[in-house]
Order: structure tokens, then C-alpha cells, then sequence
């Protein structure tokens, strides 16, 4: 961070993770670390999440700390079965209830459903998150936009 501030003028993000980092010994001195980074930066974006009270607590935790710094949530949307693993191997374990109602909309309609059912997790996601006052929404695309399109599109209609 001190580089950075040293070569030129720029808005600095740092991450931050709802669960804390994944080689944090525990959730307190992850915390701490956190708000040490948001010191030197602007505003930090979390790894992706599936549920808004980890973005509340993160948020309450830091502010505890002082903190005071836009904490933008990351959202990812669960398009396919297979991303459920994949996202645990990222750190990020999708919620049972989520891996159920994704395996329920399979089991009515396929591959389709399960996107289906995704984006409309997501937009819900994103509602709660919204209502709890976040400053913005960070979106996971891995370079495929249509599964927020589709939640913008939604969400400010």
C-alpha cells in the first residue's frame, strides 16, 4: 500500500473476506489485519458470498475497529452444479439451502433451472444486501455478464 501511494494519485481497493482470509489463524486478528489495509486504502471488496449476514457482520466487525471505509459485497452467481465446488475450492461453501434449492431446480428442469434458480438467488441476494445498506454491488462475472445483466435488470427496473 505504501508503494502504491508513493508512485501517483490512485484509488486504492484492497480485499477483504467475510469469512476471513482462508490462511487467517482466526476471525479476530483477520479482522484486525483488515482494518490495518483499509488505513492505506479507499475501500476493500469481499470475496464472494452467499448469504448478506456475512456482509453485515464484516461490516459491524470493522466498524468496531474503527473502520469506516466502503466495504463493497462481492456477488457471484451459482449458474451450474458444478460451480458449487468449484466455488468451495475458491474458499467461498455455498450454503445447503442454496446447493438444495439449486438440486430441486435440476431435478425439474435440467441445466436451464439450475441458472434459473441461481440468478434469482443472487437477485435476492442482492436485494437483502441493498436493504442492509450497502455503498454498491462488485459482481463476479468470469467473463459471462448475462447472469447480472439479468440481476440488474431486475433489480432496478
Amino acid at each position: 500500500m505504501e508503494l502504491i501511494r508513493e508512485v501517483g494519485e490512485f484509488c486504492v481497493g484492497v480485499g477483504a473476506h467475510p469469512e476471513g482470509h482462508p490462511r487467517s489463524s482466526d476471525r479476530a486478528s483477520d479482522r484486525r489485519h483488515l482494518a490495518k489495509k483499509l488505513e492505506a486504502a479507499d475501500f476493500a471488496i469481499t470475496q464472494f458470498f452467499f448469504e448478506a449476514h456475512e456482509w453485515v457482520e464484516l461490516v459491524d466487525e470493522l466498524a468496531e475497529l474503527g473502520v469506516e471505509k466502503p466495504i463493497l459485497p462481492g456477488i457471484m452467481p451459482v449458474t451450474t452444479l458444478h460451480a458449487v465446488s468449484r466455488m468451495a475450492s475458491m474458499g467461498a461453501l455455498v450454503p445447503a439451502p442454496l446447493v438444495a434449492r439449486l438440486e430441486a431446480a435440476h431435478a425439474r428442469g435440467g441445466a436451464p433451472a439450475v441458472r434459473a434458480e441461481g440468478v434469482r438467488a443472487a437477485t435476492e441476494l442482492c436485494v437483502e444486501l441493498l436493504d442492509a445498506g450497502v455503498p454498491g454491488l462488485h459482481f463476479y462475472t468470469l467473463n459471462r455478464s448475462t447472469a447480472t445483466r439479468e440481476i440488474c435488470q431486475t433489480l432496478f427496473a
